[in-house]
């Protein structure tokens, strides 16, 4: 064996001691292949044929049948041109070994994905087209242009969304002419004239459950609870505020 070849087998056994060392003290990580779950929008379990989309293929369903069939699915948003159907299901899971704890096989950890189904109806109620959607940002964008064809918010009464107190957001209510926000104690009202921008953030990890997404508005100026609102809620208060945005403010508002 020449110089060189001795230099590189002893870089081959350095390599090896190193990654066996590192393994000794913090452990190792895989992915593995798990049988197939899905789960409604809080967790529950769903049956395959709970999420059977093949009917909507065959032309002439109607909305009551819709919501019949994909009730499990159902996010809540009730509107007679458009059904949002929301899940999870998970096929593998991840695995840990730490050697400092003893061995032992660890826990497998499942490894969600959300899908979200979205339905239109004509004027009688008969679906029209379906989109099953799987990206977030594409999401937001057909939802955006769907809900632009649906009828206008009702702002006779003021609209009351229901926001996870995740972001510091307890309280969001939508009028006429401004948002009553309550962030930790503090209320502040801000027009729909200020708002610039909305985006949309990574959900917490909530596991399987899909009920909440996470938002945030974009202001031009500082308000009394900051000049960026980050707020959770349920489909029909995403849809409610998407609405309210579409009606009442600036026509330059960017939607991401």
């Amino acid at each position: 064996m020449n110089q060189s070849e001795c230099r590189r087998s002893l870089d081959s056994l350095a390599l090896g001691a190193a990654a066996f060392c590192l393994l000794s003290l913090f452990g190792c990580a895989g992915a593995t292949r798990l049988p197939t779950r899905a789960h409604g929008l809080t967790g529950a379990n769903l049956e395959a044929k709970q999420l059977d989309l093949h009917f909507l293929d065959e032309g002439g369903a109607r909305r009551e049948d819709v919501l019949q069939r994909l009730g499990p699915i159902d996010t809540g948003y009730s509107s007679p041109r458009l059904f949002w159907g929301r899940w999870s299901n998970s096929k593998w899971g991840y695995w840990w070994f730490v050697a400092a704890q003893g061995g032992g096989a660890g826990d497998a950890k499942r490894i969600w994905h959300v899908h979200n189904v979205l339905v239109t109806f004509d004027e009688n109620g008969i679906a029209q087209k379906k989109a099953v959607i799987d990206d977030e940002a594409a999401l937001w964008r057909e939802l955006h242009a769907k809900l632009a064809e649906s009828p206008p918010l009702d702002l006779t009464q003021p609209v009351a969304m229901s926001a996870s107190r995740c972001c510091g957001v307890t309280d969001m209510t939508l009028t006429r002419d401004s948002i009553h926000i309550t962030k930790k104690n503090t209320t502040a009202e801000i027009s729909p004239l200020k708002i610039v921008r909305i985006s949309h953030n990574r959900v917490p990890d909530r596991g399987s459950s899909t009920n909440v997404t996470c938002h945030t508005l974009h202001l031009a100026e500082k308000s009394a609870i900051g000049k960026r609102i980050h707020f959770c809620a349920d489909a029909p208060s995403v849809v409610a505020m998407f609405q309210y945005l579409q009606q009442t403010a600036p026509g330059s508002l960017q939607w991401e």
